[in-house]
C-alpha cells in the first residue's frame, strides 16, 4: 500500500457537511482505500490518503487535489508520500 498526504491552507474553514458524501465517492472512484481530512487549525488542514499502490496514487492525485483546491478555495502548502511499511 501507498500513502499520500497534503497540508492545506485556506481563509475560510471548509464546511464538509454537504460535500463529504461527494468527496468520499470521488476518492473511492479514484481508487483510494482510505481518505481522511483533518482540520489542524482554523486556517489549515491535512489530507491523508491510503492507496493500493503508487501508480494508482499518482494517476489520481492531480485530479483529486486540483478539484479539492478549486471547489474549496484551498492551497496546498506541502505534500509527502511513500510506501506503507507498518501499521494497524
Amino acid at each position: 500500500m501507498y500513502a499520500t498526504s497534503a497540508d492545506w491552507s485556506f481563509t475560510n474553514t471548509p464546511d464538509f457537511s454537504e460535500q463529504e458524501a461527494v468527496f468520499t465517492a470521488n476518492m473511492k472512484a479514484a481508487g483510494a482505500i482510505h481518505w481522511y481530512y483533518v482540520l489542524t487549525s482554523e486556517t489549515t488542514a491535512r489530507s491523508m490518503v491510503i492507496w493500493p499502490d503508487q501508480a494508482t496514487a499518482h494517476k489520481s492525485l492531480k485530479i483529486v487535489r486540483d478539484d479539492a483546491a478549486a471547489e474549496n478555495n484551498q492551497v496546498i502548502v506541502s505534500v509527502c508520500e511513500g510506501n506503507i511499511v507498518a501499521g494497524f
